[in-house]
């Protein structure tokens, strides 16, 4: 009789052992295909803008913040697994040093310049238009060619000092930097000498990029300078209609009417409010090339 209670007690024990077992062993499959069937949280991914008004998002709808807020929205838009953030400290009329007394002074920029996953930087565009206006009266020809390699060497010294700044604060961070173009080509294509700057400008821009680790350079002066003129044709068509002022008419006084909003053609990229910055198609452009650069460098993008 009590040999028999020892095994059905023994043989119940067993009977628990295996339905644990069991309950255990399904509830650990029922659990990972739940998770299985759960999208993956998405990761954060911190982008911090850095510089100019084209960092600011001047000539774009108001409120709608140019490049950033729209870089912002093509990567959420396009991938599943990131969510990005942007936060804008681009600040109207700075030029590079201005921008790098921000980056050195700034606490609230300076943390989040420790915490991005990805900066980008507008700079160069202020300072060239200073020297612009301050050199154009400058009667020949060698003598402005003289004043611009004065002014590439100092800028060059400039952009790597904020360069270099940025990635004191972050060293593993990518870092992706928009050259300038020329808002003026398609009102005077006849004045050689500022496109002749503005591409000086982006090559002594591009060298320091080169030089810096996980820095990108992303040229934007074709695309945005030319305007709808996409052609030779139609800038040769342009040229022509031109061709009745000299090359060394332009002076500071016409740049600064331009600037002011007062031009009879158009660039279909630039606002019609200052001929200078983008409008919402320049800063699509801009966020096209960005997002194209990105693609290449970030592996995130691609996973």
């Amino acid at each position: 009789m009590k040999h028999r209670q020892k095994q059905t007690k023994k043989g119940w024990l067993i009977m628990v052992c295996i339905g644990l077992v069991i309950l255990v062993t399904g509830g650990f499959w029922a659990f990972n295909q739940f998770n299985a069937h759960q999208p993956a949280k998405p990761k954060i991914v911190h982008l911090t803008a850095i510089g100019d008004s084209l960092t600011y998002g001047v000539g774009d709808h108001p409120g709608k913040g140019g490049y950033p807020n729209l870089i912002r929205q093509k990567v959420n838009h396009s991938t599943h697994h990131i969510t990005m953030t942007a936060a804008n400290f681009g600040i109207s009329g700075e030029t590079t040093n201005q921008i790098n007394h921000r980056v050195v002074s700034s606490p609230k920029l300076r943390n989040n310049i420790r915490r991005a996953d990805v900066i980008t930087v507008t700079t160069g565009g202020n300072d060239m238009l200073h020297f612009l206006k301050a050199n154009l009266a400058v009667q020949t020809r060698r003598d402005l060619s003289a004043k611009l390699q004065q002014y590439a060497t100092a800028y060059q010294t400039r952009v790597s000092r904020l360069l270099t700044n940025i990635r004191r604060l972050n060293k593993r961070v990518h870092i992706f930097v928009f050259g300038i173009y020329n808002p003026v080509y398609v009102y005077f294509p006849q004045v050689s000498f500022i496109n002749q700057a503005i591409q000086l400008n982006n090559r002594v821009t591009s060298r320091v990029v080169q030089a810096q680790s996980r820095t990108y350079f992303i040229s934007i002066n074709k695309k945005l300078s030319d305007g709808q003129y996409r052609t030779a044709k139609s800038r040769e068509k342009l040229k022509q209609r031109a061709s009745g002022i000299g090359d060394q008419t332009l002076g500071a006084n016409q740049l600064e009417k331009l600037l002011t909003g007062q031009g009879n053609t158009s660039n279909r990229y630039l606002s019609t409010e200052d001929h200078f910055h983008p409008n919402r198609t320049g800063y699509q452009i801009m966020t096209n090339l960005l997002y194209r650069k990105m693609c290449q460098h970030l592996s995130w993008l691609k996973e």
